[in-house]
């Protein structure tokens, strides 16, 4: 019986070694794992931020860019139809006073008197004016004498610029 005795103990202390080594290398191993996990997510998340600052930045950059733009009317002339031109038109001269150069990407003529809220828009292409300079446009509307006119200017950054002129 004592004979027993001896050999349990040391089957049972087998186990049990082994059991702590177990323990051991599973603690190993999903230490590893959190820490490889952890500078994932530590990765991940500088990706992100350096995103969203770079997005903010730009968002930023844009708004500040349009906040600097601005445009005056110079003058705004009444033509009738001469050479090439066919119809009444306006030549319309606008001054760049920004900081900043801007586009006219269109230009919209709309007829505000009475019943008759015709609109016309003239859109273009090479609309550039460096900052301190002005530039003019041809915009083509069937105007009539007395006719109260909105002539709206629109930019590349999408700026607005309005004034309100009568036709003679």
């Amino acid at each position: 019986m004592l004979n027993r005795i001896i050999r349990k103990y040391p089957i049972s202390s087998r186990i049990k070694i082994r059991r702590g080594l177990a323990t051991v290398v599973t603690s190993a191993i999903i230490l590893s794992a959190v820490s490889i996990m952890g500078i994932m997510m530590l990765v991940w998340s500088q990706t992100s931020i350096a995103e969203q600052k770079a997005e903010m930045n730009d968002v930023f950059n844009t708004q500040m860019n349009k906040i600097r733009e601005d445009l005056i009317y110079e003058n705004i002339w009444f033509a009738t139809p001469a050479g090439i031109m066919t119809e009444n038109h306006l030549n319309v001269t606008v001054a760049n006073i920004g900081i900043l150069g801007l586009n006219v990407t269109s230009i919209q003529v709309t007829n505000v008197t009475g019943t008759n809220n015709t609109s016309f828009t003239d859109y273009y292409t090479n609309g550039g004016i460096v900052k301190s300079t002005s530039l003019s446009f041809n915009a083509t509307y069937p105007w009539q004498s007395a006719d109260e006119l909105d002539v709206l200017i629109f930019t590349n950054r999408g700026n607005q610029f309005i004034t309100q002129v009568v036709a003679p």
